[in-house]
């Protein structure tokens, strides 16, 4: 039997793991991908940069604990790119208007080989067999002295059990696919499924380029887009610090349903939007790859749809909590209080 078995091997499960082992307890984290990292993902560029697709940037200044984890781990990080004119369009027909940007991005910092590292230091620490992924979990049972675990896993049906179990999913996906017995509170259940599931409906693009023409134009690269219709609604330089391995990054701004009508169109869109703000270098990039968030099966739930209009507000004090006598809890991003 486990001490403590751990669903979720992104960010929050596996730094749980590893402090877990430190202390000597026998842990396993489950994986449903076939991969670790959760929302975190960095594709390799070459020459030991990587674009991210999940979360980009670190703020130090207003994230004290994941700062402290990049520094305990010797992280490097780098400044996100400033220098040059910014562009705000307010609507399409009318041409961008440029200012000077030093605020927006001033506290953000990026981590030289993309986010994937913090992932890959904590992976470095972890014995193999404390990972096992491809192991989507369906239903929790409380067994009094411990918790009984069923997971599919290679289209077989395994059970294991343990002392202790820490959820690091986000609250919505368990509502939806993992079934508890005894049923979980209905206020508890009411608050795990109005709890919005960090990025889950939204997209990002990746667009790269032979070399960062927008820096020798003198633009910093990063674009607000305040319109109906736009493709991105924000922009920014995802280049390597010396501006190798070129590229934008963007948030796509048309909500999942439309992404899905428009998706054979979507590149196309963007790449009018670039030739827009950045001239007609924009329209020849190497290489665009997009990633739909709502449409990862292990992310996002169909509550996840439409965004929440500003940033949720996560760490509700019963998800803090531990439950069934202290042998279940929760974890992760919508569940920290920081």
């Amino acid at each position: 039997m486990l001490d403590v078995a751990i669903v979720g091997a992104g960010l929050a499960g596996l730094s749980l793991a590893q402090r877990l082992l430190e202390a000597r307890r026998d842990v396993i984290v489950f994986e449903a991908r076939d991969r670790p990292g959760g929302r975190i993902i960095s594709q390799d560029a070459g020459h030991g940069h990587r674009y991210d697709l999940g979360p980009g940037w670190v703020w130090p200044e207003f994230q004290p604990c994941l700062a402290e984890f990049i520094a305990r781990h010797e992280i490097p990080l780098f400044p996100q790119w400033l220098s040059g004119k910014a562009l705000y369009q307010t609507a399409r027909e009318l041409p961008a208007q440029a200012y000077v940007d030093q605020d927006t991005y001033a506290a953000a910092r990026r981590i030289h080989g993309g986010a994937y590292r913090m992932v890959e230091a904590l992976l470095q620490q972890l014995p193999a067999q404390s990972l096992k992924l491809q192991h989507a979990l369906r239903a929790v049972i409380d067994r009094k002295d411990h918790v009984e675990l069923r997971f599919n896993a290679d289209a077989a049906a395994i059970t294991l059990k343990a002392r202790q179990v820490v959820m690091t999913i986000p609250p919505r996906l368990l509502v939806d696919s993992v079934a508890f017995q005894p049923e979980l509170d209905a206020r508890l259940r009411e608050v795990m499924a109005t709890t919005p599931t960090w990025m889950a409906g939204h997209a990002k693009a990746l667009i790269r380029y032979r070399c960062p023409f927008w820096r020798e134009a003198g633009f910093s690269g990063a674009a607000l887009a305040a319109y109906p219709g736009a493709a991105l609604a924000e922009v920014f330089d995802a280049c390597a610090p010396d501006g190798g391995q070129a590229a934008l990054g963007g948030f796509v701004a048309l909500p999942a349903a439309l992404r899905r009508q428009y998706r054979a169109d979507l590149e196309a869109l963007i790449l009018e939007q670039l030739v827009r703000l950045f001239g007609e270098q924009a329209a020849r990039p190497e290489e665009i790859i997009i990633q739909d968030w709502f449409a990862e099966r292990f992310t996002a739930s169909q509550a996840d749809e439409v965004p929440p209009p500003g940033h949720p507000q996560y760490g509700h004090a019963w998800l803090q909590l531990d439950h069934w006598n202290d042998k279940l809890y929760f974890g992760g991003s919508e569940t920290a209080a920081q």
